[in-house]
């Protein structure tokens, strides 16, 4: 209930974060039995958030495993559908908590439902495919096969206009879906031809350069024009203060997009409904309503009039780490 609340919160929330969403051949992606999601993974945990607001089903997430450490955390985390994967360097029994989740992986695609890997490993701010971190992949797979669970894997190839800019132009494609049932030969399954297929297939779809955004349609500005400037003047302050704090904290990591999304998708509700109910005491039950509708459909004209910037410093090395 938790994961199926939130996944519909962060989808309502991403219309008012991305003016451009460029979505491409979703359709392909349908989910007709367990299923082995991949993707690049250029903007940290944004990329996962993107692929469960487009997606038609609900994913489990393999994740990294050091955020489970504290209890609370890890009760969130796993409520959510995420599960832990471990490196050396976050627990001395990593192995054996990594069995217990490739375990708990089988059950879940026995049940016919879906998990997301992202086999490039660590999330860089790069418009390129990484080489795949095959280990991962290769396990869920092979026990797969071994336990007669008839996996399909779908690819999606994400790209963002920038990893520092907001409102944002996304595109989200989804590749041809691979049935490893085809990949059967002399009673084995044929592993690395599957993942040499989907890491080519990925890397012919990545353009290596950021999206540019469609072109808004001169009416459609011309309509967004004044409640756009409402929503500048009676309400940017509070998106400039979250974005120059998370900037600050954030900077030169991955993770700028996922806090700030973070932030406003928790905080901009809240204040939203604080000042509906203070002028709702102050002028009356019907102006408090007209303010409820009146912020966040002038910050969403504001999103959606605003220009999109394109990144251009394509080098710009930074680190998946605080």
């Amino acid at each position: 209930m938790l994961y199926s609340l939130l996944r519909n919160f962060i989808k309502i929330g991403l219309h008012w974060y991305i003016a451009d969403a460029q979505v491409v051949h979703l359709e392909r992606a349908k989910f007709q039995g367990p299923t082995l999601i991949l993707s690049n993974h250029p903007n940290s945990f944004f990329d996962a958030l993107l692929i469960a607001a487009y997606a038609p089903v609900k994913i489990h997430y393999l994740v990294r495993g050091d955020i489970f450490r504290h209890p609370f955390a890890n009760f969130i985390l796993r409520s959510l559908y995420m599960l832990p994967i471990y490196k050396k360097s976050d627990d001395p029994e990593y192995v054996v908590k990594n069995e217990f989740t490739y375990d708990t992986c089988m059950q879940i695609l026995r049940d016919g439902k879906h998990i997301l890997i992202f086999p490039e490993g660590k999330s860089h701010n790069l418009w390129y495919l990484q080489q795949f971190m095959k280990n991962g992949i290769s396990m869920l797979l092979e026990r797969s096969f071994k336990r007669n669970i008839p996996l399909q894997v779908q690819a999606y190839a994400l790209n963002y206009n920038s990893f520092l800019s907001v409102p944002k132009s996304v595109s989200i494609e989804a590749l041809h879906t691979v049935d490893s049932t085809e990949y059967i030969e002399n009673g084995f399954l044929q592993v690395e031809s599957i993942i040499s297929l989907t890491q080519e297939e990925l890397k012919k779809n990545m353009p290596g350069v950021p999206v540019h955004p469609d072109v808004l349609a001169e009416n459609t500005k011309k309509m967004l024009f004044v409640p756009a400037k409402i929503g500048y003047y009676i309400q940017y302050w509070f998106y400039k203060l979250w974005k120059n704090y998370i900037a600050k904290k954030t900077e030169g990591t991955i993770f700028y997009d996922s806090l700030l999304f973070g932030a406003l998708l928790f905080s901009y509700p809240i204040l939203v409904l604080l000042l509906s109910i203070l002028v709702g005491n102050l002028l009356g039950f019907w102006w408090g309503v007209f303010v409820f509708i009146l912020l966040p459909s002038t910050s969403y004209c504001l999103s959606k009039y605003q220009n999109i910037k394109v990144e251009t410093d394509l080098d710009n090395e930074r680190v998946n780490y605080f």
